[in-house]
């Protein structure tokens, strides 16, 4: 067997592979119920962020368009 160094310590990606699972076996996970609770949490919080910045964007537009710049709506090109 190899020396360990400080790039390449003793057992490798064996050894790595058996301690973080070890870690991973300490871990207390959630239950299904709590990941689907607040999987739905973060979708409405989302949804309400992604309202308020449309809104804001909107109104921000408008404002700078019209009151500011005083430029007409779009309007379509004649055909």
């Amino acid at each position: 067997m190899r020396e360990a160094t400080a790039a390449r310590p003793a057992g490798g990606i064996r050894r790595f592979t058996q301690e973080a699972w070890q870690e991973l076996s300490k871990v207390t996970w959630p239950t299904r119920e709590t990941v689907v609770r607040f999987t739905v949490l973060v979708l409405i919080i989302s949804a309400i962020v992604a309202g308020y910045i449309f809104a804001f964007d909107n109104v921000f537009t408008q404002t700078i368009t019209k009151g500011i710049l005083g430029a007409p709506e779009a309007t379509p090109p004649p055909q």
